[in-house]
């Protein structure tokens, strides 16, 4: 019974199940084995469902951790927001502050605009005004000149008349001196000279003032003309300034259409190498037997009802990669390409005459005349190489691949 009591000693320390019902089926000691084993079964079972318990608690702290992390995020989160609201709310005040300061400095701005435009008139006005008080102070000072001449020129006749007196009294004296019986006559020469004499310096005066208004004159008109000058003077240099503003903003243009300019030329250049290469390139196809002189069509290629359509394409092809040229440096070859264009223009009338006339020549690709043809092509296009491209290039950096060019093109005619 010992070992009976054991086990149940153990399954009643199991506080967490009920096991009344168990324990009432087991009646003997047949079912001892199976109540051991129901045990053992129930003790693994409490120990599973311990640990399971423990798991679960460990997960709720953690949970519990995470939504008290979670909340003190919220309520940082919530601080941090309320701050931004805040400093949102100071920049909308100091936006609107701006706002107002800027119209207010934009209507102070147009005002002192305003107020330096009335400022430059009344400058131009005292300028003017300047100018005029200078001109009257010059004629006063011209007159003020005058007049000190005026009076140095009486003071030098009063002296001059007052010493011719003195020597005609003492000549008076000298007479009465000498001839004491006749002192009417004495007097009365006396008398005419004195009369004679004022009337000469009289007269003299006369003269010298009338000489001397006439010298004033003159020059009130010169110093009429002197600050008409200086006024004129003083506008051109003004007009100069502005010219030479406008000269400076007008070099700096020039400049930049300078570099734009040599920019396309590079691209022109680019571009007429290419037409070149290309032109060349059909060239040596028709002299080396692959396109056909005077259709410029594919020998291999049979031939079709479409043929003249497929020339006319070909032909505005190679007319299209002639005149590619741009830029405003590139007009000889523009030159060069429109005259190509012409030349293969009447070349192909002349083909059509020549077809119409039933010579035999190229009617389904035959090439009855190929090599004669083949050979005024390429006379024809070095004769325009030669007198459009060659000598107008030899002064630019393109004239090492145009010698080229002369050297290859001579090569295979040769």
């Amino acid at each position: 019974m010992g070992e009976e009591v054991e086990p149940l000693q153990t399954l009643n320390s199991l506080d967490c199940w009920d096991y009344s019902i168990e324990l009432e089926c087991l009646s003997g000691s047949q079912d001892l084995q199976l109540a051991a084993e129901l045990g053992k079964t129930l003790l693994e079972r409490n120990k599973e469902l311990e640990l399971a318990l423990k798991q679960q608690q460990l997960t709720i702290d953690e949970q519990v951790q995470e939504i008290e992390y979670l909340s003190k995020q919220t309520t940082a989160l919530k601080e941090v927001n309320d701050s931004r609201l805040r400093i949102y709310e100071q920049l909308e005040v100091s936006i609107q502050d701006l706002e107002r300061a800027n119209h207010r400095l934009v209507l102070e701005n147009a005002a002192e605009k305003k107020h330096i435009k009335s400022l430059n008139g009344t400058i131009e006005s005292l300028e003017s005004k300047c100018e005029e008080l200078q001109s009257t102070v010059d004629d006063l000072n011209l007159q003020i000149d005058i007049l000190k001449r005026k009076s140095q020129r009486a003071a030098e006749q009063r002296y001059s008349t007052g010493s011719t007196r003195e020597s005609i009294t003492l000549r008076r004296v000298n007479s009465t001196s000498s001839s004491v019986p006749k002192p009417r006559k004495t007097a009365e020469t006396v008398v005419q000279t004195d009369n004679s004499i004022s009337g000469t310096t009289d007269e003299a005066d006369n003269c010298s003032i009338d000489s001397v208004w006439e010298n004033d004159g003159m020059e009130q008109q010169l110093l009429a003309q002197l600050s008409k000058m200086r006024a004129q003077c003083n506008r051109d240099e003004r007009k100069i300034a502005e010219l030479e503003e406008q000269l400076a903003v007008i070099i700096q243009q020039n400049q930049a259409l300078e570099n734009q300019v040599v920019q396309l030329s590079h691209k022109g250049d680019h571009n007429t190498m290419k037409s070149w290469h290309e032109e060349l390139s059909a060239v040596e196809e028709v002299r080396q037997g692959q396109l056909c002189s005077r259709c410029l069509r594919n020998l291999d290629q049979p031939s079709s009802p479409g043929a003249d359509e497929d020339d006319t394409t070909m032909m505005d092809t190679l007319n299209a990669t002639t005149a590619t040229s741009t830029g405003a440096d590139d007009d000889q070859r523009d030159d060069f390409h429109t005259s190509f264009h012409m030349d293969v223009q009447a070349y192909k009338q002349l083909q059509g005459t020549a077809t119409d006339g039933g010579d035999g020549g190229c009617v389904d690709c035959n090439h009855g005349n190929g090599d004669a043809s083949a050979l005024q092509l390429l006379i024809e296009l070095w004769l325009h190489v030669r007198d459009v491209c060659i000598v107008p290039l030899i002064a630019k950096p393109l004239k090492v691949t145009v010698l080229l060019l002369h050297y290859c093109l001579r090569h295979k005619l040769h």
